[in-house]
């Protein structure tokens, strides 16, 4: 007989530690029952990552099975009204669950642009903004209109340039979803107004947020950026609204007759930390406690559901998160003075390319399948989840669909074996590591959060193989040991080189990787033999796809001889 196809959900935290659920932390101080049940019924990766330290670009390799760095955008995240940056024509996990014959609904955080309806002029008078004091202070090129590449930046406020009352031309519906229903971007970031289908809901109507927030210090972590925002909207009430959406749509799913995919990206536990009422004070450390058992209120809410239509047995439920524990939650703090480690010893936080930035809590349960209460302790990506469906449901493989995706339905399957040779990691400012077995080498300065001058030699010091980790004794990379192993390092470098050249890390046809425009420098591949030869290959590439004129490149370009 053959089996049905499970109902799918997936739940895609944003910012939570590996630390701060219990079932991976038996130090936490805040107790997750309800994502710890999960576990209980599933499976618990304790080497599950990220393909990014940052929410844009994990989102972009969840949802396609191809790392983020292979699309336009090279570093750092998009703003919210950026154009789409995943490729149109690019096949992506909902429209392979479509052509399977599920319904399709996403609720929650985007955050991977959307091609909004666009006025002539960014209109800050109507939003009360003093446009001749800020207009000579953009930048050159807004990222996402229509690059994303290094050399681009966020506008000063977001959204000043939309029409709202106009349809959104592309986006979620387009990328496979029946429905959507939720936010641009993170719970700070603007334009802020509710979003269901191609709509905006609300108009936004005046100017609200901080133009200094901080992305690293503590003490702007119950603000929002500067940004457009509709009287209607409130970054408080937008969990709980998104959380109500989700078991109103997920009720409307469980009665049609068909099959079900339910992608969840929380707004939760970005900031700005402000947790409900009916929360505060329950994990006794603090905000960011509360906030981390309000999502895992939501958790078990979802999870009661199935239970009561008794469909848990036939769901495949995901619960993972976008990347490492955010430094805004004040990490030293809740170690020192609360004894909670939001990093759960590991080194690093969001944005970091060491393990705290990208190791992520993740859970896989599916009774019909999974063992319950069982470990795997096998290197993971989220980048896989695409072609462990793919196999459940007797996808065929395509060369040009999820090329860096790996069927984890082994280890599913209760096989302690490895389903990947090696994983590669992507940092806040673009810098790469390549994992091989225990084998850990970081090709970037500074944990890849550091900066760096726009010329060829900066880009070399800054991208080139800096520390070495053997992570069978060393998970917290305390011990650099480049220097002990040259030939580690040659290999893994190598390694790394083939698989970018190659356009992918699984077998098949080779592909070609976006440029990195408008500069065409891509400097984070410096630290390749023939990265000027490479790069540019892939800006002749995007001239000739119309992408970019030869003339700009050579304006903007560090590898263009200026004299």
């Amino acid at each position: 007989m053959t089996q049905k196809k499970p109902n799918i959900i997936l739940i895609f935290a944003d910012d939570l530690g590996m630390g701060d659920v219990s079932a991976f932390n038996p130090e936490s101080k805040i107790h997750t029952e309800h994502i710890d049940a999960l576990a209980q019924d599933g499976m618990r990766f304790t080497d599950s990552h990220a393909t990014s330290a940052l929410c844009t670009p994990s989102r972009y390799g969840l949802l396609t099975g191809r790392y983020n760095w292979r699309s336009q955008l090279k570093s750092i995240v998009i703003p919210g009204d950026a154009q789409s940056l995943i490729e149109k024509d690019r096949r992506t996990l909902p429209q392979m669950l479509k052509d399977h014959g599920y319904q399709t609904a996403a609720i929650g955080k985007w955050h991977l642009g959307m091609e909004w309806t666009l006025k002539d002029h960014k209109d800050y008078e109507r939003y009360g903004v003093d446009g001749d004091k800020y207009r000579d202070q953009e930048a050159d090129y807004q990222k996402g209109r229509p690059y994303f590449g290094n050399a681009t930046a966020e506008p000063i406020f977001r959204g000043t340039d939309i029409d709202y009352s106009q349809p959104i031309k592309f986006g979620p519906l387009n990328y496979g979803f029946d429905y959507f229903y939720g936010t641009a971007a993170s719970l700070d970031q603007g334009p802020f107004t509710i979003i269901e289908n191609d709509r905006a809901l609300y108009q936004p109507e005046y100017m609200a947020g901080d133009h200094n927030i901080s992305r690293v210090e503590p003490e702007t972590n119950r603000s929002i950026e500067a940004g457009v925002i509709a009287p209607e909207h409130s970054p408080y009430h937008v969990p709980d609204q998104m959380q109500a959406k989700a078991l109103d749509v997920l009720d409307d799913m469980i009665e049609a007759d068909a099959p079900f995919f339910l992608y969840y990206p929380n707004h939760l536990v970005h900031g700005p930390i402000i947790p409900q009422e009916r929360f505060r004070g329950k994990s006794g450390i603090g905000d960011y406690g509360d906030f981390v058992l309000q999502l895992d209120a939501y958790v078990g809410e979802i999870a009661d559901k199935l239970k009561e239509a008794g469909i848990y047995e036939d769901t495949l439920f995901i619960f993972t998160s976008d990347n490492g524990a955010s430094p805004i939650v004040d990490i030293d703090r809740l170690k020192e003075e609360e004894g909670h480690d939001p990093s759960n010893g590991l080194r690093g936080h969001k944005m970091h390319i060491w393990e705290g930035g990208h190791r992520e809590p993740t859970i896989v349960t599916y009774p019909r399948m999974i063992e319950a209460n069982t470990v795997s302790n096998h290197m993971v990506s989220h980048s896989d989840f695409y072609n462990t469906i793919a196999d459940i449901l007797g996808e065929d493989k395509r060369d040009n669909v999820a090329e860096d995706s790996y069927s984890n339905l082994p280890l599913w399957q209760g096989e302690d074996q490895a389903v990947r040779e090696d994983i590669i990691h992507s940092a806040g400012n673009g810098g790469f590591s390549i994992r091989r077995d225990f084998w850990k080498l970081i090709m970037v300065k500074d944990g890849g959060l550091g900066g760096y001058d726009r010329n060829v030699d900066s880009y070399k010091e800054t991208f080139q193989a800096t520390e070495l980790y053997d992570l069978r004794d060393d998970l917290s990379e305390s011990h650099n040991v480049i220097d002990d192993h040259p030939d580690v390092v040659t290999e893994l470098s190598q390694a790394l080189v083939d698989y970018i050249k190659e356009g992918r890390s699984t077998p098949g046809e080779p592909q070609t990787n976006q440029a990195d425009l408008p500069t065409g420098d891509w400097e984070q591949v410096a630290f390749m033999p023939d990265y000027e030869d490479y790069v540019q290959g892939l800006n002749q590439a995007a001239v000739e796809k119309g992408q970019i004129s030869q003339e700009e490149l050579d304006k903007n370009s560090a590898l263009k001889d200026k004299d």
